[in-house]
């Protein structure tokens, strides 16, 4: 059955004052009347089919927090149809109401599902330009498998899927996802800056005039823009301006809009959102101009930094003994060589088939792999992602491949056996590498930071100190964070105890981490 309804002003009002331990902390949602958590649940990386995340969105929305952000392309659909199935259970069992919780999600991005399906229909027009009336007009081929498009009959399809996805009848607030690809893509094919601008605006004006129908027709209640640009300079290629959309706007409609809210990323390091004076002629930045204008402001990325070409996450990390890089390299080169012994002096030996030693040569080849690339790494989480996504399930594959002969063949069992022992003390060593240097930088932040603040919160985590100071911004409506474990929705919580800041405009513009 479908969830019907959508937040209402009494409705989240009826929350905020259900958790009177957070109701001094909820903000209003621009000009929309809805009072929202100063956190929201940001689904990025949740999927449906993991036990875990779907226990955590439960348990935020438990412990008070109300709004909850997610995309058509996050987990491919996935992380929208958790949405769907988490509500419909805690409303089923009277824990919330509909009318309590912002559901804010987004669409523009053709990935994975929506790549494949618009894809195909490309190829089957052949070398023909898709029709103006069809959803596969003004599509922007960005990169391969990365598409793009805002143009009304795609967006009407999205809305219809999305809501399918989360089994709703009205979604509260539908933002163009990342629109900039176009300018991004234009620059590229090197379209006159001018020119990609004015087919830029004229396509977000025509994917509002299509949000005000589904406004009408009761699908959504709001809309956007989530764009990773708004806090850039004035003169980057890419900027979104805020000013020049709602200029466009307010010369159609007047004030009779429901454009309501903008999302961006902002963090310690990526300021721009905050101290970047890119509105009314280089004087305001995009947060206060979207506060001066009753826009709700939605911050993403809050802990996730990107700086140069690598990211920082901003969090706390265990003291690791820092290993020696020496140590690190002779383990590495150890598995290559156990690796090579293996497949010049026991693979050619084994029953197996051509094509399942050909797969199982390629899989043991992490020493070799590793060898050239174990330090050149990000962050501990990239280092982390590797191990969980690519080494282990590929070695365990191998090893799988070769269990029948494990019990007739001493030899094997052997190399199984040391090899394994060899890659996990490998990999407890690498650990410990990334996280005694991701640790150095969160000492090196917390350092700075807490110069600038006062020091009864000094003791907060560094994630708790960078919600703190977004949420303090009195133009921040909510600060999305990706709570994807129970835990890590309770550290959240806790840290909302923390009083806001008194000038939260003298701390951004004084930190400085370059």
């Amino acid at each position: 059955m479908t969830i019907i309804g959508h937040a209402s002003p009494q409705g989240t009002a009826r929350f905020r004052e259900r958790h009177a331990n957070l109701s001094q902390t909820f903000k209003p949602l621009g000009k929309t009347g809805l009072v929202c958590s100063p956190v929201g649940f940001g689904s990025y990386r949740v999927d449906v089919r993991v036990k875990e995340h779907q226990a955590a969105f439960a348990k935020a929305l438990r412990m008070g927090v109300n709004l909850i952000d997610t995309s058509a392309n996050y987990a491919d659909g996935n992380s929208e149809r958790l949405v769907g199935e988490t509500l419909k259970m805690l409303i089923e069992k009277d824990e919330i109401n509909r009318d309590e919780i912002i559901i804010v999600t987004k669409g523009g991005y053709i990935q994975g599902e929506n790549y494949s399906r618009v894809s195909q229909r490309v190829s089957e027009l052949g070398s023909e330009s898709p029709a103006r009336g069809s959803e596969l007009a003004e599509v922007v081929k960005y990169t391969n498998n990365l598409w793009h498009s805002i143009h009304p009959d795609f967006l009407a399809d999205q809305i219809t899927r999305s809501l399918e996805r989360m089994n709703v009848d009205t979604i509260d607030a539908y933002l163009l996802h990342n629109p900039e690809y176009f300018l991004q893509w234009a620059v590229k094919d090197s379209m006159p800056e001018e020119e990609a601008r004015e087919i830029y605006e004229s396509r977000i004006i025509k994917a509002f005039e299509h949000l005000e129908q589904e406004v009408a027709e009761g699908r959504i209640q709001y809309y956007g823009i989530s764009s990773n640009t708004f806090g850039k300079p004035e003169e980057a290629v890419d900027r979104t301006s805020l000013e020049q959309v709602l200029k466009n706007l307010r010369d159609r409609r007047g004030e009779e809009h429901h454009f309501a809210v903008i999302q961006l990323p902002m963090n310690f390091y990526e300021r721009g959102g905050m101290i970047e004076p890119n509105q009314e002629k280089a004087t305001t930045s995009v947060i206060s101009y979207a506060r001066t204008n009753g826009l709700g402001v939605l911050i993403n990325r809050p802990l996730n930094a990107i700086v140069g070409n690598r990211l920082v996450r901003l969090a706390n990390y265990p003291e690791r003994e820092f290993p020696p890089e020496q140590d690190i390299h002779d383990l590495v080169h150890d598995a290559k060589i156990q690796e090579d012994e293996f497949k010049e002096q026991v693979l050619e030996t084994l029953d197996l088939n051509p094509q399942a030693k050909d797969a199982i040569g390629k899989l043991l080849g992490f020493g070799a792999w590793l060898e050239g690339k174990w330090h050149g790494l990000a962050t501990l989480d990239e280092w982390r992602d590797l191990v969980y996504t690519v080494i282990r399930p590929r070695l365990q594959y191998a090893f799988d491949l070769l269990q029948k002969n494990v019990h007739q063949d001493e030899t094997l069992f052997k190399f199984l056996q040391q090899y394994a022992e060899s890659i996990d003390e490998t990999i407890e060593h690498i650990t410990n590498y990334y996280t005694s240097r991701s640790a150095e930088v969160s000492a090196s932040i917390h350092e700075v930071v807490d110069d600038l603040i006062p020091s009864r919160t000094h003791e907060l985590s560094l994630s708790q100190k960078a919600v703190l100071a977004l949420r303090s911004i009195e133009g921040v409506s909510c600060v999305l964070i990706g709570m994807r474990s129970e835990e890590y929705v309770e550290d959240v919580i806790f840290g909302l105890q923390a009083e806001r800041l008194a000038h939260p405009e003298d701390f951004w513009n004084q930190l400085n981490l370059s």
